[in-house]
């Protein structure tokens, strides 16, 4: 992988990871999730070391995957461990793939992308309150790609000035007045921004860096999204929507509505994220950014001080 940030990254479901490997490309990497033996998530390399075959296409057996061309068994640090046809005989050292840290937590598998680091070294998961908030909620659930790097994605979805311009027949219709002014402060591993209107607004959002977004809409009411970078122009969406959880017993309708909502309003936002250009906000010094841009300057703040902080670290590196 070719490291650009040192953060724990939500990059699947927990509900994704069940019997079967899951293939995924990550970073622009193609990278295999599985559960071992203890039900801890596992991520390799989505290669096996003998001849190239994709060991997603294999099985899960005794908590170990499986190659489907030759049955090459590989740990949990990416180490083959058995060889059928070779019987006996010794396996060779250089049998083995990449390994990835991966955790879980909130629902979500996460992926560091970072200096390499002793695991017992690695920080805490982010804190996600508004998920801590809602864990008792029923929830929806659904899985879209967007074509967009995931940097244009978050800023797509904490840009409160685009309302009424993009979405003038949905959620653009709340907001009479374009003028937009926009207020943040700092929170766990994060931010919150919200509009400064009269009367107050009760709906704000969160970002919980470096790729979940919350959206509270109203008590007992919040939007979810996490966005897996893919590659550099596309990014798969998680999107979840919770309610109260008395209202169970109208699970198929919300998540009808939840599905059909959510492709309407983000709908509108996808051509337009598709067009920015450059396409990663890291290297987009020529936006001119306005001061109803308040949360996606903080955003860009934190991109920069964590870039700055792990060039100041590799300066340290003997």
């Amino acid at each position: 992988m070719n490291y650009s940030s040192g953060h724990w990254h939500a990059v699947l479901s927990s509900d994704e990871l069940r019997r079967r490997p899951v293939a995924r490309t990550r970073f622009g990497e193609r990278l295999v999730f599985w559960r071992d033996s203890s039900g801890r998530p596992v991520c390799l390399e989505d290669r096996c070391a003998h001849r190239g075959a994709a060991l997603s296409l294999g099985s899960v057996r005794d908590g170990q995957i499986v190659c489907p061309f030759h049955g090459l068994c590989y740990d949990a640090t990416g180490r083959c461990v058995k060889v059928p046809v070779e019987g006996d005989r010794k396996i060779p050292e250089s049998l083995k793939v990449a390994a990835y840290p991966v955790a879980e937590g909130d629902g979500l598998v996460w992926l560091w992308r970072g200096p390499a680091v002793d695991p017992e070294a690695l920080p805490l998961l982010p804190a996600l309150p508004r998920l801590a908030l809602v864990a008792g909620l029923a929830h929806g659930e659904t899985t879209w790609t967007w074509k967009g790097h995931y940097s244009r994605c978050i800023e797509g979805v904490i840009d409160y000035s685009h309302l009424p311009f993009v979405h003038p027949n949905t959620i653009g219709r709340l907001t009479r007045n374009p003028e937009c002014s926009v207020a943040v402060e700092s929170i766990a591993d994060g931010f919150r921004a919200w509009r400064t209107v009269e009367p107050p607004d009760r709906q704000f959002i969160e970002l919980i860096f470096p790729n979940v977004w919350l959206n509270r809409i109203g008590p007992g009411y919040v939007l979810a999204a996490i966005f897996a970078p893919v590659d550099d122009t596309h990014t798969e969406v998680y999107v979840r929507w919770y309610y109260p959880a008395g209202l169970r017993f109208l699970r198929p309708l919300l998540n009808v509505l939840g599905l059909v909502s959510q492709w309407v309003v983000f709908h509108d936002d996808l051509p337009i994220l598709a067009s920015q250009r450059p396409v990663n906000v890291d290297d987009a010094d020529a936006d001119r950014l306005l001061p109803s841009d308040a949360a996606l300057i903080e955003y860009r703040k934190m991109r920069r001080r964590l870039r700055e902080e792990l060039r100041s670290n590799a300066d340290l590196t003997p």
